[in-house]
């Protein structure tokens, strides 16, 4: 039995019927130019050069209208262009046009009767308002992205200026929930299968040349029903660059901010940094690149050094030595500790400490130990009903993104595109989280860690077989690790605080006493440990053919994904001291006498109400795949209507566990509780299962 829906797998077939000409920009954000060529008189002219240059890399491609004075470019890099169209008997028709991303530019071309020599130069063919398809959509280019004010450069932040779009990185489009947004960087999903969002790093701002967000509408080739494209910037024939910096600190109080503790500011640097270049490559006297081979470097930086405040209460010196008779609560009742090592008689009547202190004789070793991960009292008052410890507990955030990309242009008919990304996060808090260790200590309990990276790769090949039948090819990859956790996560905590570790894991155990004005309300805690590591491979290819006055459009994309997920509960342990030993038994009520015993005088004694060491969750490692097709027909019926077909397929497999380790029980045979596993598959043959869980020499058949 596999967990998971009872479906067995979900298919989407799409069949969306409008009388105008959906855009066919494959879902890597480049565009798409194409139209009719016409003579005064509305004729179509067919075998009419079309030429189409970008003014930045002097890059070329030029086509040939069809029988139906049809042309087409497809996969074409976002930028400005000139246009140029001859034929035999007719002027030369010149004009600009920019293409942004995702974008199908359809520019109907009118020929003059005329020489070859003379030419009709036109501004700006493309027409103001787009009439090409019927999806809603916005576009980002490279001057807002960069003028709007930004705080953080996470370009994420500027997709709510879309209408219909909110959450930023998690974008809600059109009241969907979170995950229903496609967001894609030159034709690889971003999306992290976590959360619905964008991925936990997010590319170089200066990385991203424009982006688009398709909010409703979208062509049969998109398979979710908002997308949002991104774009990279390339190199041109001209070396362009820039430098930056921006530089924030209060940390000696000259801004005015929020004050934590009623005296002093809250420190805030943050210091954003780096640079991008582009150009041809250049080897001198060996390689020149200029329209042809061209280079993109964009490297950023970020640091952010913050404090976090924090108080709470502290045992003193005296307390960790066993004096505890200042132990009261907020309303002065008095508390009496008793020697469990007096108790007699059937009821286990014991006698008190004398004046509620406990001998030296009688302190463990153990609470040294945990004295040592305890922070000393700064501030004065009686830590059972006061705050006598304050800090300001560091917080770290080291950040950074590398993009290099390449593209290359071998003739008309064959170019190809390259990216890697390389973006790492780092960010810890050195107290404050779910405990308070001592300043200094660096992977103590208390502690918060997070760390993601994001490695991101593509490569694209465009060929043009004839000017009427063009292929698109991409191969992608992407991988998220992520850690999360606490700063002890890689120390083996239990062992050094003595406290049993049978799983022999690592990180921070959970240790708890009754006195909640102590520390973290009563004990020493941290995060769990958690790794997360996603992994996508993908493969598109698209095809366009030009059939008369057809423009057909057909590919698939095949993904598969490894998802591998680490959570260990409490494997480290989870263990209490309480009032159990030193407590005054009062058998009338069958319970203990009230304002008697203490859990933190227990531990000072070593002796513990419950030592727990849990393991669930664990390990597991799912995979799935995506599969899916589609084809769309524009079909140009006359100059004034336009009809477009599109048909899409999709088939999602159900999560499978790599090592069979989703378990359930069998319903047929309850009475048994037989569990069972797919792939008649034992508990005791899994992997990373501890011999802890399963007992010494024992064997628990776990088949199906």
């Amino acid at each position: 039995m596999v967990f998971g829906t009872s479906l067995l797998y979900v298919r989407k077939i799409v069949l969306a019927l409008a009388l105008v000409a959906m855009p066919l920009a494959a879902q890597s954000g480049l565009g798409v130019v194409r139209g009719t060529v016409v003579d005064a008189s509305k004729a179509v002219v067919p075998n009419a050069k079309v030429t189409l240059m970008s003014t930045t890399t002097g890059v070329t491609k030029e086509s040939q209208t069809n029988a139906a004075g049809i042309y087409y470019f497809g996969a074409v890099q976002i930028g400005p262009y000139s246009l140029g169209v001859e034929a035999q008997g007719f002027r030369k028709w010149e004009s600009t046009v920019t293409v942004e991303a995702g974008q199908t530019v359809v520019i109907d071309i009118p020929m003059e009767v005329g020489s070859l020599q003379a030419a009709v130069e036109v501004t700006a063919a493309a027409p103001v308002i787009d009439t090409q398809g019927g999806q809603v959509s916005d576009v980002k280019d490279a001057l807002r992205i960069h003028d709007l004010p930004l705080n953080g450069r996470s370009i994420s932040n500027l997709f709510d200026l879309t209408p219909g779009v909110v959450g930023g990185s998690g974008p809600r489009t059109n009241g969907m929930k979170a995950g229903s947004t496609e967001m894609n960087l030159d034709g690889i999903s971003y999306v992290d299968r976590f959360g619905g969002g964008m991925a936990r790093v997010q590319p170089g701002l200066d990385t991203i040349q424009e982006f688009r967000i398709e909010t409703a509408g979208s062509a049969a080739q998109y398979g979710r029903p908002a997308n949002i494209e991104l774009v990279t910037r390339s190199g041109s024939n001209e070396i362009h660059g820039a430098l930056f910096e921006t530089f924030r600190d209060n940390a000696d109080g000259l801004r005015a901010r929020q004050r934590q503790d009623g005296n002093t500011s809250a420190k805030l640097i943050r210091n954003e940094y780096g640079g991008w270049a582009g150009g041809p490559v250049l080897i001198p006297h060996l390689y020149n690149g200029k329209n042809k081979t061209f280079w993109f470097f964009d490297w950023e930086g970020l640091k952010i050094r913050q404090n976090n405040y924090a108080t709470t209460g502290v045992p003193t010196a005296s307390i960790w030595n066993g004096d505890l008779s200042g132990i009261t609560d907020t309303s002065g009742d008095k508390y009496t500790i008793y020697d469990p090592n007096t108790a007699s008689g059937p009821n286990s009547t014991r006698l008190p400490f004398a004046n509620n202190v406990i001998p030296q004789s009688r302190i463990s070793p153990y609470a040294k130990i945990f004295q040592s991960v305890t922070p000393t009292p700064n501030l004065p008052g009686n830590p059972w009903i006061d705050q006598n410890f304050q800090t300001y507990y560091p917080v770290i955030t080291d950040q950074h993104s590398l993009t290099i990309k390449i593209d290359h242009t071998f003739s008309e008919k064959d170019s190809i595109s390259g990216r890697f990304t390389d973006s790492p996060y780092f960010n810890a808090l050195y107290g404050g989280k779910y405990g308070y260790p001592p300043p200094g200590c660096t992977n103590c309990g208390g502690t918060g860690e997070l760390d993601s990276t994001v490695y991101s790769q593509y490569i694209r090949w465009n060929h043009v077989f004839r000017p009427t039948l063009l292929n698109e090819f991409q191969v992608s990859a992407h991988r998220s690790p992520t850690h999360y956790g606490t700063l002890g996560d890689s120390t083996n905590w239990a062992t050094k605080l003595g406290l049993p570790n049978p799983f022999g894991v690592n990180g921070w155990p959970t240790v708890y006493t009754d006195a909640y004005n102590f520390l973290y309300y009563g004990g020493w805690d941290g995060d769990n440990n958690h790794h997360q590591n996603l992994t996508a491979f993908e493969i598109d290819d698209g095809v366009t053919w030009i059939k008369g006055k057809h423009t057909l459009k057909f590919g698939f994309k095949g993904r598969k994904e490894y998802n591998n997920v680490e959570e260990l509960q409490q494997a480290e342990g989870s263990h209490g001291f309480y009032a159990n030993w030193t407590a005054l038994y009062d058998p009338s009520a069958q319970a203990a006498t009230a304002f008697t015993g203490s859990g933190f005088g227990e531990l000072l004694m070593g002796l513990p109400t419950a030592l727990r060491n849990q393991y669930n969750r664990g390990f597991f490692y799912f995979q799935q795949k995506e599969i899916d097709g589609y084809v769309n027909d524009t079909w140009k019926l006359s100059s004034r209507l336009t009809v477009d077909l599109g048909l899409r397929w999709d088939h999602w497999t159900p999560y499978h566990e790599a090592q069979n380790r989703l378990v359930n029980l069998d319903p047929l045979s309850y009475a048994g509780f037989t569990v069972i596993s797919p792939g008649n598959t034992t508990i005791d043959s899994l992997p990373n299962i501890p011999p802890g869980v399963l007992g010494r020499g024992s064997s628990v058949d776990c088949r199906g």
